[in-house]
């Protein structure tokens, strides 16, 4: 039931690490292609149960079936690339961590 939504979660870990992202910028797609991957996670998280998801009170559930949207959204069509970065390369990590089988 978590799977997709861990390997989301990695995918969007692997390519904060991968391509060394330090902070997103207008110089490239990066940012888009973060906000693709929470917009997965997003979507996965809204598959799972209530029931399921009080099992893991650490992962903050409210704010991935928001997609963020107080914290990223600032104005129509403007997202907070510093708010976007730390949850990217922050908050995803540790949700991962909490969702992971040991």
């Amino acid at each position: 039931m978590f799977s997709e939504l861990i390997f989301f979660c990695g995918e969007l870990e692997n390519f904060i690490f991968k391509n060394q992202i330090q902070e997103f910028s207008d110089d490239n797609d990066d940012a888009y292609y973060a906000e693709q991957f929470l917009s997965m996670i997003h979507q996965e998280s809204l598959k799972i149960p209530a029931s399921e998801k009080s099992k893991y009170a650490k992962v903050p559930w409210d704010k991935i079936d928001s997609f963020w949207a107080k914290d990223l959204a600032r104005a129509y069509e403007y997202i907070d690339k510093k708010m976007l970065y730390s949850i990217c390369a922050h908050e995803i990590p540790k949700i991962k961590k909490e969702l992971k089988p040991n």
